[in-house]
């Protein structure tokens, strides 16, 4: 074992102990109720180890993303498919390599993003960021009349998405995922 080993696995047990600690004060006390500073002296360390590991709350429940899995995603769909479905299919194969555990964690996270303004509004900045990348990925140029409807499918495709997660919490996860993803789009395909 090398020591960059050991310290990257002390730093991903800190991560993990802190969140852990945050997610059980949010849900006995709420979220608004739960300072910083009582979730790092739950997790048993200092404010400022809390902010080495995230900038805020918020990035406890909705942590920066990184926008290239997105791409990769859209990369992995059949390119002479539609876009709303290479999206949809995307996200399906997404959906379908979570490992169970991480399902819970989602399902968690998403759960306070439906209850919280703050944290529906970071879900809001997420999807336009994740519109963004993709239009940029895509080679759009939103000044023309094609890169005008391609902005307005792929800004519906994401709020599709994140719908999808939002009903998802709000039934408790009762159903999967997977069939939310599926309903949202077959809504786009109706209209």
């Amino acid at each position: 074992m090398t020591g960059g080993d050991w310290r990257e696995r002390k730093r991903d047990a800190t991560r993990q102990r802190l969140s852990d600690a945050a997610f059980e004060l949010f849900e006995d006390r709420g979220y608004d109720a739960t300072p910083v500073s009582d979730v790092a002296a739950h997790a048993g360390v200092s404010v400022p180890t809390f902010y080495k590991y995230f900038a805020d709350k918020e990035h406890v429940v909705l942590p920066p993303q990184d926008q290239g899995w997105i791409v990769a995603l859209l990369e992995s769909t059949p390119a002479d498919q539609p876009l709303p479905e290479r999206i949809r299919l995307g996200l399906q194969s997404m959906i379908a390599a979570l490992p169970p555990e991480r399902h819970a964690e989602l399902l968690r996270r998403w759960r306070l993003v439906l209850t919280v303004p703050v944290l529906r509004r970071r879900s809001m900045e997420r999807e336009m960021a994740s519109v963004q990348v993709l239009l940029d990925h895509l080679d759009v140029d939103p000044t023309s009349s094609d890169g005008a409807a391609d902005t307005v499918v792929v800004a519906a495709c994401m709020n599709a998405s994140t719908t999808s997660f939002l009903r998802w919490a709000a039934g408790d996860g009762e159903r999967s995922l997977a069939q939310f993803v599926d309903e949202a789009f077959e809504a786009l395909r109706s209209i």
